[in-house]
């Protein structure tokens, strides 16, 4: 792993570890074993997360995501694109979205975060982004 998604990725659990000592959003463990589907936001977003550590997503809101490396490609509003996908957090409430290079992303440097809105059932899990926000862009999980 280069040393640039290596810092993206402190980064992002730094931010997430904030977020959670500011709400009750994203203290409860990501369900990874329920992650596998499509999952879709308000306004016609959508995940699809595979069983073997892969994601593709469509039309999320680009605030969603903290770029942190590179802006994305045409100024899109709303960004697509694919990586892998990893539970890191110690408490495995933090779920790692490592974008690839291609879609909206001009590199592979950016990292989502994904933490849990509502334990559901279903889940509910949200894109955090800001510490002055209780938390971001929320997905759920499609029957």
């Amino acid at each position: 792993m280069g040393r640039a998604r290596c810092a993206v990725i402190s980064l992002a659990l730094g931010l997430a570890m904030a977020l959670s000592g500011c709400s009750t959003a994203g203290t409860s463990a990501v369900d990874t074993d329920g992650l596998p589907g499509v999952w879709t936001g308000s306004g016609g977003g959508r995940v699809e997360f595979y069983a073997d550590g892969r994601f593709s997503m469509t039309g999320i809101p680009a605030e969603s995501i903290a770029f942190t490396w590179s802006e994305p490609r045409n100024g899109a509003t709303r960004v697509s694109g694919a990586g892998t996908w990893e539970q890191r957090d110690v408490d495995e409430d933090t779920l790692l979205l490592m974008i690839d290079a291609g879609g909206s992303f001009p590199t592979d440097e950016e990292v989502a975060t994904l933490m849990v809105a509502e334990d559901g059932p279903p889940q509910v899990l949200f894109f955090s982004t800001n510490v002055d926000k209780p938390y971001g862009y929320e997905i759920e999980k499609n029957p």
